[in-house]
């Protein structure tokens, strides 16, 4: 039940960062896990609009750079929006505008006149038609024989070529992750139980010891020990669960399949009642497979969760493993995109 003010009416909920009324023009929805990174969990009565900003530019913008342009060329699903197109540059030097449906376009600026037996090759090249018909102008004052109109039906998309490739990055290290992964257990706590278990203050030197070094947290790239449910490439997963021998409480995030960590988020008294929370997303398939997973208690429980996985010290193991997990869950899922198409349009 609802707690009642004294003349019976239920009071408004607080923003759990600032304390403020949350009313319709303050409150917001916020993301468990980034919009950007297809999240759908948004519940709103926790932060208002100002202190959920704040908690981006805290940690969960950071989250988000982390998986640099993949979320636009695998064309994650998001809760709203559409990725955006991005601007990257090829290993051969290349500027190329990427599109969510896989277009690759070349836009670096190219003006460049080569001498040949005939007179003259000038080559023209631009991002977009304004930057592109103002160069045909200047090649028009060099050489009065162009005919800038002539020249612009002749204009083509060129992409990148086949033993070319983009350049990509990914940064998984605790600067970059773990205080996002700290907000959304944060919120995802508040969701299940309807308490924060750490205020503003708290939650604040949490996020920058977990930047700073790791602090109890540690990769699981095997996933969840004891976890039991489907295989689902890319997917998120929140776990809590207790210890109940132990008194630790012990949480898990997984994104898009490819980033998993967890560890010993706090130390209570042991009891015999354990805690549980379980959610689980296929980002792919847009559908809540939570019901399709459970923890094997006797393999959970015996686990020394501060040695668990790797550290943030066992560099060489950690590339290794995000090597192999690209080419196994993004790599493949871009291709299957377009192998898709292919099929589909045959």
């Amino acid at each position: 039940m609802l707690p009642l003010d004294s003349d019976n009416t239920v009071p408004a909920p607080k923003c759990r960062l600032c304390g403020s009324d949350l009313t319709d023009a303050n409150d917001s929805e916020a993301h468990v896990i980034p919009n950007a990174l297809g999240g759908r969990l948004k519940p709103k009565g926790i932060l208002c609009r100002t202190c959920n900003t704040e908690l981006d530019d805290l940690a969960d913008n950071a989250l988000v750079k982390a998986f640099g342009d993949w979320p636009t060329l695998l064309d994650i699903p998001r809760d709203r929006g559409k990725n955006p197109p991005k601007k990257l540059e090829t290993r051969d030097g290349k500027t190329v505008r990427l599109e969510p449906d896989g277009t690759v376009t070349r836009i670096d600026v190219l003006y460049d006149v080569v001498p040949i037996e005939e007179g003259h090759e000038v080559r023209i090249g631009a991002g977009d038609m304004t930057t592109f018909r103002q160069l045909l102008m200047r090649a028009a004052k060099q050489f009065p024989q162009l005919d800038p109109k002539v020249a612009e039906e002749h204009a083509r998309t060129i992409g990148i070529d086949d033993d070319d490739h983009l350049k990509m990055s990914l940064d998984f290290s605790p600067q970059a992750v773990f205080g996002g992964i700290i907000t959304a257990i944060w919120l995802f706590l508040i969701m299940k139980t309807g308490r924060a278990f750490m205020d503003r203050q708290r939650l604040s030197q949490v996020i920058k010891t977990m930047q700073s070094y790791g602090g109890t947290f540690r990769y699981l790239i095997a996933g969840l020990p004891g976890l039991l449910g489907p295989d689902v490439p890319i997917g998120h997963k929140i776990i809590v669960r207790s210890v109940p021998s132990t008194g630790e409480l012990i949480t898990y995030v997984e994104i898009l399949g490819i980033l998993k960590v967890g560890g010993v988020l706090a130390t209570a008294q042991p009891s015999c009642i354990p805690l549980e929370y379980i959610y689980a997303y296929d980002v792919v398939g847009r559908r809540d497979v939570s019901a399709d997973f459970s923890v094997d208690a006797s393999i959970f429980e015996k686990q020394m969760w501060r040695e668990v996985g790797l550290g943030p010290t066992d560099a060489e193991a950690l590339q290794e493993y995000f090597r192999e997990a690209l080419e196994t869950v993004f790599e493949q899922h871009y291709r299957a995109r377009f192998t898709q198409t292919e099929s589909d349009q045959a």
